[in-house]
């Protein structure tokens, strides 16, 4: 860009939106969304460095299970910029793409395993559980043998009782083992290394409402460790949703479970 140009993240970007096929411009929307919440919309774009885009790959890559398409739409990005004479430096080359695991399904064709991400406290908590209910099945047998050697079976409220025990236990056995099947352990080094840049899996955020001034503090983890009552929240629910990859000092405004949509300011990032 020429002398006195608009150098800012957020214009750059909108300049290079415009200039994409419509097919590949929700695609990028995503990649560049994140960018901008990380760096802040008015940093010059000239002066980004290696070191920053390298340490903000690690990041997504640590803590987004499908981060590639992110990856790709940046290097494409910045490598655009670099031919057009906006960097001085291709920043393309500082990206790099974490390959997932492929495997072969019965059918011939291939398979990208994705995997959630869990704090170690989340995984250990899933792992006893799973261990306790299973310890449960021999006492949940022992009700059914006692119930069914009535003889009765038409009308038996304590085999039908101990039945649906035996039938909840075990489709708990199987959902914690299948979470855990498609899930890996949040590295502490990499939740150390990305600090208190911005707000992922892991982080534990404080928020404060801008009508109430109420202000609570939140642990971020995926849907399977989410528990409210222990300040822990779901990347997918509104306040995860709103909040994810922004950075302290950020507001963002955020719909209740009223149907209200207040201003929350995001105060601090751990």
């Amino acid at each position: 860009m020429g002398e006195g140009s608009n150098n800012t993240l957020q214009a750059v970007m909108f300049d290079y939106l415009q200039s994409q096929k419509s097919g590949t411009v929700a695609e990028s929307e995503n990649a560049m969304g994140l960018l901008l919440r990380w760096f802040g919309e008015d940093r010059d774009i000239t002066t980004l460095s290696p070191v920053e885009i390298e340490e903000y790959c690690s990041s997504i890559n640590d803590n987004n299970v499908d981060s590639s398409a992110s990856m790709k739409s940046l290097k494409k990005f910045f490598s655009t910029l670099y031919k057009n004479e906006t960097i001085a430096l291709d920043l393309s080359r500082y990206i790099k793409i974490r390959k997932r695991k492929t495997t072969i399904t019965s059918s011939g064709q291939s398979h990208e395993e994705q995997f959630d991400m869990l704090t170690q406290e989340g995984w250990n908590k899933l792992e006893e559980e799973v261990e306790d209910l299973k310890l449960r099945r021999e006492d949940i047998s022992e009700d059914i043998r006692k119930a069914a050697a009535t003889g009765d079976f038409s009308e038996n409220a304590p085999l039908d009782a101990a039945r649906e025990a035996q039938g909840k236990n075990e489709g708990r056995i199987r959902e914690i083992e299948e979470t855990l099947k498609k899930s890996r352990v949040m590295d502490s080094k990499s939740i150390k290394r990305r600090g208190k840049s911005a707000a992922f899996v892991g982080s534990t955020i404080v928020l404060k409402n801008r009508t109430t001034n109420k202000q609570n503090s939140y642990m971020l983890v995926e849907s399977s460790e989410s528990n409210p009552k222990e300040g822990k929240l779901s990347i997918q629910s509104p306040i995860g949703r709103a909040v994810y990859g922004m950075s302290a000092g950020s507001e963002v405004e955020i719909q209740l479970p009223n149907g209200e949509a207040n201003l929350f300011y995001l105060s601090s990032i751990k």
